[in-house]
């Protein structure tokens, strides 16, 4: 595929192979025509070159001709020739490839016994391809475009020389080393300018330096040769337009011309879908969609990406596509701020081992967003420090290629034997590369290492902000777990209830449980704390006596399992009224309890009528639990837009021998606690 990074910073694994197999289709297929030919040869050489322009949209009907004509070419080099075609046509139909291996393993065996080093190159430019395409192994096919082009310097056959050059740099490039890969592709237009040869190799070639050149950054040199293969469109088939459309966006999303990088991504959408190739058509679909988003056009990405995973969904094996573009649909939804299906999408891309370092830069880069959205700030550095660190591999490995690049440009065959005119005017231009290129190092070394100054210096200031934001959340954390039950309290209701024998005991264990249970955690549901509140009152009721009555008045419109609060907020409240305004009051003691709904608020009213003297006020408390609450308040306030807010009230009864003391705590819907959670 050929995915963000593909356009950002470099070519894909898998779009790479699907660009090789575009150049195999020509560079392999451009046999006939050649000096010495009968006509009997140049009339199969025909029929084989129409089998080769069919074998990418029509693998099935291939596979047809093929059987149809073997019975007259039985077993000789033609046959073979075919028997390529066929395995070939075979792996393309999405076939498992079993049959197409067995048949790429008798076209070596008849070319080893037979001596037919023609036939063995072929062999192993065919077989390049499906190590490339079906099996995914870079490294591998190389290896068989090495031992192809060996054969082919040996034979001295112009042609068959450029194919194998064009099939050795594609696999330079696609495996990570366009210095090599711009060699190669030299060598082929030294060859080319020297024995005037088809458009179409140079077509090819143009291509592959301007992929070169966008890789390692040098986009002017890249759109020189993009430029150039541009008048050849008309002359190519399908499959050559929509690999130059969709390469051109590439190198211009490299550059950062996303609008001319979308109408070239556009252009490519047309041939691939008279390709009628999962393949191409998951790639176009993907490059629309990571464009649009880059654009700004999130509904547009949505659309182009439903489409790449309708198609993705028809190349079950392939790995890479379906880890990026689950990365890409990720980052779709992170825009959305669906964080739901955020982290759906990136659960499902995985992390495999085929992932090159770009898409992992990238990749971390998205889970560091989404962490960060999620304010798990722990996750979020860790995936920022990971995408740090791939970015700076890729960053030194394109210097690396950079340098490497114009060290084997200058000595190129061609650039040599010109040299030699001026030999020593280029002895000083060498040292003066050399002189440049510690430059570029040194200037490297010291942007490196500004970056990572900084780095440390924003590192170190990130660290100060969050310990001073948990140093304050500690504080309030082992004030809350020292304050939730009164060891006085603990210690009078287990005298009482020892001495006389009440089931109180069951209520203290109860209470004692849940405190436990409550003690870690700084947010609950109003459903937990109204069932705290009731085990603590039941816990004091008896020390109240008789004349006390405990009311609880919950509004059918409120489901308190739904709403949140700060753990012990109310029985905070309820205990100062227990302690404040009940305790040693003669009097009937009233605890009232009540939950409603106001406007776009959940209100909690704690009441008590008792003693005439004033509870201890939040605003002026010493008390600790009193301080918790008020710490707790202002913390959570700042951080929402809707505030929080409790008001105390307190007024005295007609007889003058009692006060109604009153606590109203409003929690806003919606209210984000994030900010003290564990």
């Amino acid at each position: 595929m050929l995915l963000r990074y593909t356009k950002a910073r470099g070519v894909t694994q898998v779009a790479a192979a699907v660009c090789a197999i575009i150049f195999l289709l020509h560079s392999c297929s451009a046999q006939g025509g050649r000096q010495g030919m009968t006509d009997d040869e140049e009339r199969f050489d025909e029929i084989y070159q129409q089998l080769r322009d069919t074998i990418f949209t029509h693998p099935e009907r291939v596979v047809a001709i093929i059987d149809s004509l073997q019975g007259s070419v039985a077993d000789s080099a033609r046959y073979y020739r075919l028997e390529m075609l066929r395995a070939e046509a075979l792996c393309n139909d999405n076939d498992p490839c079993s049959n197409g291996v067995e048949v790429f393993e008798r076209v070596y065996g008849y070319s080893r016994r037979s001596g037919d080093k023609e036939l063995e190159m072929l062999y192993w430019n065919y077989y390049g391809n499906y190590v490339m395409l079906n099996l995914g192994l870079r490294d591998s096919a190389r290896a068989c475009y090495e031992r192809a082009y060996k054969l082919v310097e040996a034979t001295g056959d112009e042609q068959r020389f450029v194919t194998a050059c064009i099939n050795l740099a594609d696999a330079y490039r696609i495996t990570g080393d366009p210095a090599r890969a711009s060699l190669y592709y030299r060598k082929v237009l030294a060859r080319l300018d020297s024995a005037s040869s088809g458009d179409m190799s140079v077509f090819n070639v143009y291509i592959g330096l301007g992929q070169t050149y966008a890789e390692i950054a040098n986009y002017t040199e890249a759109e020189r040769y993009f430029r150039l293969a541009g008048p050849m469109l008309d002359s190519v088939k399908t499959y050559d337009k929509f690999f130059y459309h969709n390469s051109y966006g590439n190198q211009l999303y490299y550059a950062g011309r996303y609008k001319d990088a979308l109408q070239q991504f556009e252009f490519a959408a047309i041939p691939a879908a008279e390709l009628r190739h999962p393949a191409a058509s998951c790639i176009a679909e993907t490059n629309l969609c990571e464009v649009n988003l880059m654009l700004g056009n999130i509904a547009e990405a949505h659309k182009h990406l439903d489409s790449a995973l309708s198609w993705l969904s028809q190349l079950p094996n392939d790995a890479l596509s379906k880890f990026y573009i689950y990365s890409l649909a990720g980052d779709i939804a992170l825009n959305e701020s669906n964080l739901g299906a955020a982290r759906h999408y990136f659960s499902e891309a995985g992390d495999t081992a085929v992932i090159g370092p770009r898409e992992m830069a990238l990749h971390y880069a998205r889970l560091q967003r989404f962490f960060a959205q999620m304010h798990n700030y722990r996750d979020a550095y860790h995936y920022l420090q990971r995408a740090n660190h791939y970015e700076q591999l890729i960053n030194n490995d394109r210097i690396r290629n950079q340098i490497a690049e114009i060290e084997l440009r200058y000595r190129q065959d061609t650039t040599i034997m010109q040299q030699r005119l001026v030999i020593s005017e280029k002895e000083t231009e060498v040292r003066t590369l050399e002189v440049q290129i510690f430059i570029v190092i040194l200037v490297a070394i010291l942007v490196i290492s500004a970056f990572v100054i900084y780095s440390m210096y924003k590192h170190r200031q990130r660290m100060m902000e969050e310990m001073n934001l948990k140093q304050s959340l500690y504080a309030m954390r082992l004030a809350n777990i020292r304050n939730r039950i009164s060891p006085h309290f603990v210690f009078n209701v287990l005298n009482r209830e020892l001495k006389d024998s009440s089931p109180g005991i069951e209520n203290l264990v109860n209470l004692l449980r849940t405190n436990l249970q409550l003690c870690d955690r700084y947010v609950v549901s109003l459903a937990e704390e109204l069932a705290f509140v009731d085990t603590y009152v039941a816990a004091e009721a008896p020390a109240l006596g008789s004349n006390f009555n405990y009311v609880k008045d919950i509004a059918a419109e409120v489901d308190v399992d739904n709403v949140a609060i700060p753990s012990m907020m109310v029985q905070i409240f309820v205990e100062n009224a227990v302690k404040y305004g009940l305790r040693g009051f003669d009097g009937a003691k009233r605890l009232e309890i009540r939950v409603s709904r106001s406007g776009d608020q959940t209100v909690v009213t704690v009441e008590n009528e008792g003693n005439p003297s004033p509870h201890t006020d939040i605003r002026s408390s010493t008390g600790t639990g009193m301080k918790v609450v008020t710490q707790t308040v202002n913390l959570l306030n700042e951080q929402n837009k809707s505030k929080m807010n409790i008001d105390i009230r307190r007024r005295m009864n007609a007889d003058g021998k009692s006060s109604i003391f009153t606590v109203i705590i409003s929690i806003p819907d919606n209210f984000d606690f994030n900010s003290i959670k564990n």
